[in-house]
């Protein structure tokens, strides 16, 4: 089982979330997958379910930096995220 942290883009605080929400090794968030994950985030921490936290879920499952997602995924995922 590997620690969330060696995922790209999960720091200490996202980690933090995504344990409160259930999801405790990066095995799990990835059988579970970005957007399925979000909504767990969204339903346990409203407060943290923002754009950023949205890409930065997409760009981990995925195996990149947020940034490096594609243009049109990352709009989309920030209208997702605020629906």
């Amino acid at each position: 089982m590997s620690a969330l942290e060696t995922l790209p883009n999960i720091g200490e605080m996202l980690a933090g979330r995504l344990r409160a929400a259930g999801i405790g090794t990066a095995e799990a968030l990835l059988a579970l997958g970005d957007a399925k994950a979000f909504v767990k985030i969204r339903a346990s921490l409203p407060e943290d379910a923002c754009t950023h936290t949205r890409l930065a879920l997409a760009g981990a499952v995925r195996g990149v930096r947020w940034h490096s997602l594609d243009a049109e995924l990352r709009a989309r995922l920030a209208r997702d995220a605020h629906p």
